[in-house]
């Protein structure tokens, strides 16, 4: 081949592979196309549009004396604000003010919050779509980047959208704790204007957006029957759970579902009439074993948690899709709470311990509650459903860990396999619920 020749060939390999980058298919986020994300209960009408180009330059010298003001504890500020990804700081806070609260914690925060940020960052996304502006610090030179770089439209802050969701709702369900909360905005927002990424409307508008969406949300769970208390009996039979339920727990199966058609759209089947082979496996693992690894992992630590927050990390999830992720996982552990306990307190069924008195658990204190189908199994099948879907690649891990949190609760001497078994089963119908509905 000719000097010509291979030149033409290597001309046209390149632009066979340059053409090739331009029309690649759209990134694939589980299976659902990125681009196709839309509000799951909540949007606005507000048109904005970005300000003129004198008006930025006004806000470009608030940003700058900003920085030119920064103490040397800014910088960490800056960083635990706004690294990872936006909701990352306020769900923690969430856990922080849970735990600092006396009495009963509402069981619809957590959904709520994650729902109320991704219903929100959605909307922020469709003003960016519509409008691409650059960050503050590729106006004027004088303005420092003191964050992480993005190859999208700065047009209203994503990361105030989700303070403002999460701040609102936190402090509707712990009004208690509002100054604490208002001193963690007023933070954050320093922190997010000393970025450079974002000028100080687009802050504002950002916040706007979180709250007003955040109420929508506060509205909806008014009436979500999650502050309902048990006025109803124990039922009296030697086969079934005894005990005395806390007011809250037997509620559960009336809360209002985000994706469930009823409570017991996925009730199991009735539970064994005799559990003497139950029981007789429970004894004879007790007999060969001290104590469980795994019994003390799944009751002691937040092993879904730390997952969901390591596989974001790990993907590098942009913004919009780091809170579908945790919108998805945190409904689908609702509707599995709701399914579980609609068993539960259907079936009344009758926890080891109080089938053989005899029987000495190795997790020692069984939950206050009827134990079929299992909750902590239940909740790990449609955990593990949905995580299935949104990492598909690491599918395998996630049935792996439902089946060892299923295996921990027979281990721990407070389920029967039979519970735990069929709580993985529902589990996953759920799971598979959730994912319909939110891709429908």
């Amino acid at each position: 081949m000719d000097l010509s020749a291979k030149i033409s060939t290597s001309l046209l390999l390149f632009v066979f592979c340059f053409t090739a980058m331009l029309i690649q298919p759209p990134v694939v986020y589980g299976q659902i196309v990125s681009s196709q994300f839309k509000p799951f209960k909540f949007e606005l009408r507000e048109r904005f549009s970005p300000f003129n180009e004198k008006q930025y330059q006004d806000e470009i010298s608030e940003i700058t004396t900003v920085q030119q003001e920064m103490t040397k504890d800014d910088p960490w500020a800056i960083r635990y604000w706004n690294g990872a990804y936006p909701s990352y700081r306020w769900h923690q806070l969430l856990m922080q003010v849970s735990q600092n609260h006396k009495g009963n914690k509402n069981g619809g925060r957590v959904a709520i919050m994650h729902l109320s940020i991704y219903d929100a960052i959605v909307e922020v996304w469709k003003h960016k779509k519509a409008h691409f502006r650059k960050a503050p610090y590729q106006y004027d030179p004088r303005v420092k980047r003191q964050g992480q770089e993005q190859d999208y439209s700065a047009f209203i802050c994503e990361w105030s959208a989700a303070a403002g969701a999460a701040h609102r709702v936190i402090s509707y369900y712990f009004p208690e704790q509002k100054e604490f909360l208002d001193s963690q905005l007023t933070a954050f927002t320093s922190a997010r204007l000393a970025t450079g990424l974002q000028f100080p409307s687009d802050i504002a508008k950002g916040l706007e957006i979180g709250r007003e969406i955040a109420d929508q949300y506060i509205a909806y769970a008014r009436s979500d029957r999650t502050d309902l208390r048990w006025k109803g009996s124990v039922p009296k039979a030697d086969s079934l759970w005894s005990g005395n339920p806390g007011p809250w727990d037997p509620m559960k199966r009336q809360w209002k579902s985000f994706t469930l058609l009823r409570a017991d759209q996925f009730r199991p089947g009735p539970p064994p009439t005799d559990w003497s082979s139950d029981m007789e496996e429970l004894r004879q693992f007790n007999a060969a074993h001290q104590s469980s690894e795994i019994a003390w992992k799944w009751k002691s630590e937040p092993v879904w948690d730390r997952l969901i927050e390591r596989k974001i990390l790990e993907y590098h999830l942009d913004p919009l899709e780091a809170a579908f992720a945790n919108a998805v996982f945190h409904t689908a552990r609702y509707d599995a709470i709701i399914a579980a306990w609609d068993g539960k307190y259907h079936y009344w069924g009758i926890r080891p311990f109080q089938y053989d008195p005899s029987f000495r658990p190795i997790l020692i204190d069984t939950p206050n509650f009827p134990g079929y189908p299992a909750g902590h199994t239940t909740v790990a099948g449609s955990i593990a459903k949905v995580l299935s879907f949104l990492f598909p690649g690491d599918e395998p891990l996630f049935y792996a860990l439902a089946k060892e949190c299923s295996e921990s609760r027979f281990e721990g001497g407070v389920h029967f396999r039979t519970d735990n078994e069929v709580g993985l089963e529902v589990g996953y119908r759920v799971g598979q619920q959730v994912i319909t509905v939110f891709t429908e």
